[in-house]
């Protein structure tokens, strides 16, 4: 049986999908990735766990399975489409040797899919942390700037729940 989805679950979803620029949709699809994970929780993912993930995540780009063109993040060009299949069967056969984070961004470096490669990867990193009951945000290994202030609380950056943006300069400089 999965955990019950309550709004933090909501809130994790969104903040993922804001931070990715994924738009509204991709919020309800995190969340049935998300309820996909929880369904499979005692288990360690496998490839079919992870293809059902990218599909469920993000069906529009997905549907064809693993990624058969090159991707990028930002200016970062990952490996070429032909090398996945055999960079993620290892990733899953080195799994159990790997904390969460590490196999976070090992994940992230494969970039399996065409699109929706850190929703996927969000989810991971819970499933193997095991706190899917309690969804909690990737480490940013990158520093992505996108993870900054977006108007939502950031508990990356301890943030539990604001309801003002921070001060703003005015065209004088002052605040």
């Amino acid at each position: 049986m999965s955990p019950s989805l309550t709004m933090r679950h909501v809130r994790w979803a969104a903040q993922e999908c804001l931070w990715q620029q994924s738009g509204e949709s991709s919020v309800a699809w995190m969340l049935e990735g998300w309820e996909y994970a929880a369904q499979h929780a005692q288990e360690r993912p496998s490839l079919s766990d992870i293809l059902n993930l990218g599909w469920i995540v993000e069906p529009r780009h997905n549907i064809a399975g693993l990624r058969k063109v090159v991707v990028r993040v930002g200016w970062d060009v990952k490996m070429p489409p032909e090398h996945v299949p055999a960079a993620l069967n290892q990733w899953l056969g080195q799994l159990p040797n790997l904390d969460p984070s590490e196999a976070f961004r090992q994940y992230e470096e494969i970039h399996p899919f065409r699109d929706g490669n850190g929703r996927t990867g969000s989810i991971l990193f819970n499933w193997l942390s095991k706190t899917l009951h309690a969804p909690v945000h990737p480490p940013n290994l990158w520093d992505d700037s996108r993870r900054d202030w977006h108007g939502y609380p950031n508990p990356d950056k301890g943030d539990v729940r604001r309801t003002t943006p921070p001060a703003s300069p005015d065209q004088n400089g002052g605040v």
